[in-house]
């Protein structure tokens, strides 16, 4: 099973996007998606990614992590789950400081999304075409509490 975007390139400039598969740095050209109304599809098979790289912006990642679930997301010690925590597959899209949490059901058809650049280089969510998608905001960097500075008991500051 793969994942698909349809995107839509509404900036001023062109984007490249990079298969990133294995873990393996992309090289070559990349897909080019012309400015301004260009189109294409980012397709990503389970355990592999893609970067979209947006000038002036960064770089938008695409992650299929297959059944993996990002467990602070759900809806934990509830009754009746959401439909949302049913699906069994997961894709995460990464841009700046928030993320796009996408679960899907497996079928042999390609899970899609459609996602355009706006004119300023915003990453829109146009339309959840399979599954249901949540913003989630995840650590950029985690600092577990046991490195965190401990002050000796009894010491006021």
């Amino acid at each position: 099973m793969n994942i698909k975007i349809n995107l839509t390139n509404r900036y001023g400039y062109d984007l490249t996007l990079f298969p990133y598969n294995g873990g393996d740095v992309p090289s070559g050209e990349g897909q080019r998606i012309a400015k301004v109304e260009g189109t294409g599809e980012i397709v990503v098979a389970q355990g592999e990614s893609s970067i979209l790289e947006v000038p002036g912006m960064g770089s938008l990642l695409v992650q299929f992590l297959g059944e993996q679930k990002l467990v602070d997301c759900h809806e934990r010690f509830c009754d009746s789950p959401s439909e949302f925590d049913g699906y069994p597959l997961m894709a995460l899209l990464r841009y700046k400081t928030t993320e796009l949490y996408w679960r899907f059901a497996d079928s042999d058809d390609p899970a899609e999304l459609n996602v355009s650049i706006n004119d300023i280089g915003t990453v829109c969510l146009d339309k959840v075409l399979s599954g249901e998608a949540r913003r989630v905001q995840l650590p950029e960097f985690f600092i577990p509490p046991v490195f965190t500075p401990h002050l000796p008991e009894g010491n006021p500051d």
